[in-house]
């Protein structure tokens, strides 16, 4: 590996990380930041999303000011998206494909689990998601996965 691939490493690395933090703390915008302008993203429950808009149009429920299990005083329950094993292979010098296990935490213990399956993009001195697949393997009932999330955002075509 060289000097570079670490480096390029450590920004994939930074990515993913802004990613679980803007989730786990309702910033949607903080979401949006870490997709390339044209990225997608699909969930295994069958929500696909392309470009930053329709992004943002799903995370906003799921996540944003109007998230259905803030607390009157607006404050957030408990989230934190865990990433575990992850792998990273350099397509070329601007793509790489990404392999994470995550475990996310919430009020009710471990509430769902799965892996992320990405696509990344360098733009500038940033690595950026392309395409992210989210696998979710497995979530406990009861769950903030499916009480919030499989509620929140239904499955789309687009």
């Amino acid at each position: 590996m060289s000097n570079d691939q670490a480096a390029d490493r450590t920004q994939i690395q930074y990515t993913m990380a802004v990613y679980c933090n803007s989730v786990d703390s309702g910033d949607v915008e903080g979401v949006v930041s870490v997709f390339m302008p044209d990225g997608r993203l699909e969930l295994s429950s069958g929500t696909k999303a392309a470009g930053r808009d329709a992004i943002r149009a799903f995370y906003t429920p799921v996540i944003g000011p109007a998230r259905p299990d803030r607390a009157p005083d607006g404050s957030l329950p408990l989230l934190r998206h865990n990433l575990t094993t992850s792998r990273v292979e350099f397509v070329d010098a601007d793509t790489a494909q990404g392999w994470t296990y995550f475990m996310s935490l919430t009020k009710h213990g471990l509430d769902h689990a799965g892996r992320y399956i990405d696509t990344f993009r360098r733009q500038g001195e940033r690595w950026l998601i392309a395409d992210r697949r989210i696998a979710v393997e497995w979530y406990g009932s009861p769950s903030w996965y499916e009480s919030v999330r499989l509620k929140a955002a239904p499955a789309s075509g687009g």
